[in-house]
């Protein structure tokens, strides 16, 4: 089964982790769990705080991201129990901020050398 490149269209197999027309990066295949059943649902991907969409840290929409929900609910559960719940939405706020690494930065695409 072939997959085709989301940026520029070309055919890909399967096994691909670049496109070789644009060098765009292909998206990893979902496993299903390991417990030997399939849920139906994808399996979470990576916690990581990204940098783009996020308001202060980005924990929020790190968790959005990874288990596929609205960023919406997540910040407003996180506001709720940190109002509501004695400031353990604060708290979980602050862990998370230290235990979830940063997305890396993009690099820039490589150019030819020597310039012409």
């Amino acid at each position: 089964m072939s997959v085709s490149c989301k940026n520029c269209g070309k055919i890909m197999n399967d096994d691909a982790r670049f496109c070789s027309a644009c060098g765009t990066q292909m998206g990893a295949p979902q496993q299903a769990y390991s417990s030997g059943y399939s849920t139906g649902y994808p399996a979470p991907s990576r916690l990581i705080r990204p940098r783009v969409g996020r308001m202060v840290a980005g924990v929020c929409q790190g968790l959005a991201n990874s288990y596929a929900w609205d960023v919406t609910w997540v910040r407003v559960i996180t506001v709720l129990l940190t109002i509501f719940g004695g400031g353990l939405g604060l708290v979980a706020y602050i862990v998370f901020w230290i235990v979830m690494p940063e997305e890396p930065l993009a690099l820039p695409l490589p150019t030819a050398w020597p310039p012409q």
